[in-house]
Order: structure tokens, then C-alpha cells, then sequence
């Protein structure tokens, strides 16, 4: 009888006991609650508190701890590109929904209807790859040319010379210590030009290698 009883009285003690764990995740989730509600009042530490808890799930550290996330190691790249003194010479800047994009233009960087890098363009690819070596970013090489039709022995058509380009790039960024998994490359002739191709000068804007650094 003792035992019965004793058993009978664990189990009510149990069951009067179960509510605690209810309880223990209703607080959970009104702290986590009140720290989205604390982020959202502030858009900068909304971002730092998302990347934290991205970057903890890979190495376990975050930004909250001191420690710098990813997203800001691009941004230092893109204000190091954009405030070179160099490129700001012999590249032009754009920013687009898919990223940063460093415009070489074929003068200076290609011989006309080739796809053969000129030393001074080298130097200039290799400041660029200096850059993104630091950063994660992924990095798409696109080739173009301006509308006019070319066929030579070597590139019978506007899309094997843009292409070539784009290839020459991605190379020459794999021989300066970027990783080939961060690179991509496309080649697409006369049809994104950036200019108009009516005129010498918008045709001369048109033929270009773009090194993309793409948005996350």
C-alpha cells in the first residue's frame, strides 16, 4: 500500500510539474521576440543580429561578439576598389541590382579583335584581384562587344571575341589567388551595350570586359 501511494503521489507531483515547461518556452519566446522587436527599431543592428546568427550556424561566432561579418569584409572591398586611385583612372564604376561592376574598356586592355591581355592591363586586373582576395564574394567575368559584326579566322562572330575576353579575365584572376569556385564568366557580344551604338564614341563604351562583384 506505502509503494502504491508513494507512486500515485510522484505521479501527481509530475503532472503539477509539467506546466514549468510550458512556461520555460513561453519566456523563450518572448525574449526572442522582444529582440526582433529591438532590431527592427534599429535597421543597422537588425542586419548585424541576422548575420550573427548565420555566421554562428558555420564557425559560432558573430558579430555581436566583436568579430566581423562577411557582409562588412565585402563592403571595406567594394570602398577599396571604388577609392583606388588607379582604378578611378583606367576603369569605370556602375552599380546595378546584380552588384558593383568594374567597366575595362577594350581600349588600353584589348588589342581591337583580340582577346590577348596588354600588360598595362594586366597590372590593373591585378589591383582588382588583390581586392577580392580578401572578400567571399562571388565574381562573374562578362565579355562585350559593341554592335558592329566582326568574322576572322580566330573569332567568327561578336560572341567568340566577348567570350575569349571574359576568359582572358577569369585566367588571369585564377593565376593572382582567386578561388575558381567564387568565378564565373559569359560572354554576350553586342546586346547589353551600355551606350549608343550609333556613335564612335558610345561603340568605343560598349566593347568591354566587366569584372561583376555580385550582391549576396
Amino acid at each position: 500500500m506505502r509503494s502504491l501511494r508513494q507512486r500515485a503521489e510522484s505521479d501527481e507531483h509530475q503532472s503539477r510539474d509539467r506546466w514549468l515547461i510550458s512556461y520555460a518556452d513561453l519566456i523563450t519566446l518572448l525574449l526572442a521576440l522582444f529582440i526582433v522587436l529591438y532590431a527592427a527599431s534599429d535597421k543597422e543592428r537588425a542586419h548585424q543580429i541576422a548575420a550573427t546568427f548565420s555566421v554562428e550556424g558555420i564557425n559560432g561566432s558573430g558579430v555581436l561578439n566583436g568579430s566581423e561579418t562577411l557582409e562588412n569584409t565585402d563592403q571595406k572591398v567594394r570602398k577599396a576598389l571604388i577609392e583606388n586611385e588607379v582604378l578611378s583612372q583606367r576603369t569605370k564604376f556602375r552599380q546595378t541590382k546584380y552588384g558593383l561592376v568594374v567597366s575595362l574598356s577594350e581600349a588600353g586592355f584589348f588589342a581591337p579583335g583580340d582577346a590577348a591581355i596588354s600588360q598595362d592591363a594586366a597590372a590593373v586586373i591585378a589591383i582588382v584581384a588583390d581586392q577580392l582576395r580578401s572578400a567571399e564574394t562571388q565574381v562573374r567575368i562578362e565579355g562585350h562587344t559593341d554592335s558592329t559584326p566582326i568574322a576572322t579566322a580566330k573569332y567568327p562572330s561578336n560572341w567568340e571575341l566577348s567570350t575569349a575576353r571574359a576568359a582572358s579575365v577569369l585566367a588571369r584572376m585564377i593565376e593572382l589567388g582567386i578561388s575558381p569556385d567564387r568565378l564565373s564568366a559569359a560572354g554576350y557580344a553586342g546586346f547589353q551595350p551600355v551606350q549608343d551604338n550609333s556613335t564612335p564614341e558610345g561603340r568605343a563604351q560598349n566593347r568591354r570586359v566587366d569584372i561583376v562583384i555580385l550582391d549576396r
